[in-house]
């Protein structure tokens, strides 16, 4: 047998025994998208708790938020934020029927629909479809997570002056341990983790239930949160509703909602990972701080720009519109030049 023969059974033996005794983790099988959405829907399905630290990074400063999250299966989860003081006692209550947001200090509470309703999950596949169009998803070279092996995926916009998303996933229950978010410029603005993070259950749900039912109203709550369709909305207000005639690439109306009484429509855009909002309502005066005027067409606004998002407000013909996203500065003017 010649040199060459010698390195062609080698190599054939060494496939061999890489495939078959398991040299290569089976789960490199699995595709980026496919863990991603296994990732969206394992919160619902664990017990489990920890606290979770969010690190906010801006210009001015950096800002801690820590809120302890405690989750039994499909149907209630909890969120108490712990600090900072100005959110401290904040309670979040998902019963599986609907969501409940309690802020003691204001005697403020509002009532949505359950992140785990039907309706919730279809927007969570609709999004996790934009995002396959829109963004690469991709994998790296596994970690460790608070001694967890963990996947490592990247979501990253195909179109520049969108924001990016880096999120750890565990790779045993698929739940998400760690992200970073990056804003449209490619800043680091979010990072969010557990410590700790344990699966096991607990008595919680009657201690919290019983917390949550001495909140003065609770009764007397109305859902806080409807989405109409645009001719809906036509029909309520009492003005024109425009809608830009331009949107960045990939965006698309995910929801449309009535404020203040109906006076105030907002239109929600996404992309997928990307919002932009749009608001219009019978002109107000609108006070900002620390704002830069900008010229789009023959109209002048007021830019406000912090790391994690950019809002612009203007007047026209009776009404005021505010414009909010996280994208670059020239599609925000684009996105309201088109607002006739």
């Amino acid at each position: 047998m010649n040199f060459k023969s010698h390195q062609i059974v080698f190599l054939s033996l060494f496939v061999f025994f890489f495939c078959t005794l398991g040299w290569v983790s089976p789960t490199w099988g699995i595709e980026p998208h496919e863990i991603l959405g296994r990732s969206l829907e394992a919160q619902f399905q664990l017990d489990l708790e920890g606290i979770k630290r969010a690190e906010f990074h801006t210009r001015q400063e950096d800002s801690v938020l820590t809120a302890r999250f405690i989750r039994l299966g499909p149907d209630f989860s909890y969120l108490l934020y712990v600090s900072p003081s100005g959110l401290k006692g904040r309670m979040i209550l998902d019963d599986g029927s609907s969501r409940k947001d309690y802020i003691p200090h204001k005697k403020k509470l509002r009532v949505y629909p359950s992140l785990n309703s039907g309706p919730s999950k279809l927007e969570r596949r609709e999004n996790l479809d934009l995002l396959a169009a829109n963004y690469t998803i991709s994998r790296h070279g596994d970690e460790f997570i608070l001694g967890r092996p963990s996947y490592v995926i990247s979501v990253i916009p195909k179109s520049p002056g969108n924001p990016r998303l880096d999120i750890w996933i565990d790779k045993k229950t698929y739940f998400p341990l760690k992200k970073q978010r990056y804003n449209a410029e490619g800043k680091l603005i979010v990072s969010s983790s557990f410590i700790p993070f344990s699966l096991r259950k607990e008595v919680f749900r009657k201690r919290v239930y019983q917390s949550v039912r001495r909140i003065r109203g609770e009764r007397k709550a109305v859902l806080s949160h409807h989405s109409y369709t645009l001719d809906e909305a036509r029909r309520v207000v009492e003005y024109h509703l425009r809608v830009p005639e331009y949107l960045p690439r990939g965006y698309i109306l995910r929801r449309v909602g009535l404020l203040d009484e109906g006076k105030t429509v907002k239109l929600t855009y996404t992309d997928g990972l990307g919002v932009i909002c749009f608001f219009q309502r019978p002109r107000v005066n609108i006070k900002m701080r620390s704002f830069e005027k900008l010229r789009f067409g023959n109209l002048e606004g007021k830019l406000r720009a912090r790391e994690d998002e950019k809002t612009l407000v203007w007047n026209k013909s009776g009404m005021t519109f505010i414009l909010m996203g996280d994208i670059l500065k020239k599609e925000l003017s684009r996105i309201a030049e088109s607002v006739k």
